[in-house]
């Protein structure tokens, strides 16, 4: 069972941690780049590229959307992502921006959402820092 829930058509709906996940863990395995199932979770994060959100779940799993959202990205080799608009985005920069705008004053980070423990700024924290491993070029 999907934790996004299902489609109008009964289908599984997708999200974005989980489609960032699936591509890291492809690129990963050896999957190349011309393979139609990267090649789909590719399409999918051009339609629904966001660093505002986690697409398809808005504020549930953000932290951790953001670090599969880099270390995906990162093993993909691609320093910017043209999204279905044209629009081309350095994801890095984006990234580092929006969590700096997130930072609590006390340095940590914990998400307004606590939907899979991310109430707990020590998980939060965890996973911001490991996204912005990803950010340096």
């Amino acid at each position: 069972e999907s934790f996004a829930g299902k489609t109008d058509e009964g289908g599984l709906r997708s999200y974005g941690s989980m489609t960032y996940a699936g591509l890291k863990s492809m690129l990963y395995a050896g999957v190349g780049p011309d393979d139609p199932r990267v090649k789909a979770a590719y399409k999918w994060i051009q339609k629904n590229y966001d660093v505002r959100s986690n697409p398809g779940m808005g504020e549930a799993g953000l932290f951790y959307y953001y670090h599969m959202f880099a270390k995906a990205l990162d093993a993909i080799g691609q320093r910017e992502i043209t999204d279905e608009k044209g629009v081309k985005h350095d994801w890095r920069a984006e990234l580092l921006a929006e969590l700096a705008r997130q930072q609590r004053e006390d340095g940590a980070w914990v998400n307004k959402t606590s939907r899979w423990l991310e109430g707990d700024a020590n998980l939060v924290t965890a996973y911001a820092l490991l996204a912005l491993a990803y950010c340096q070029p």
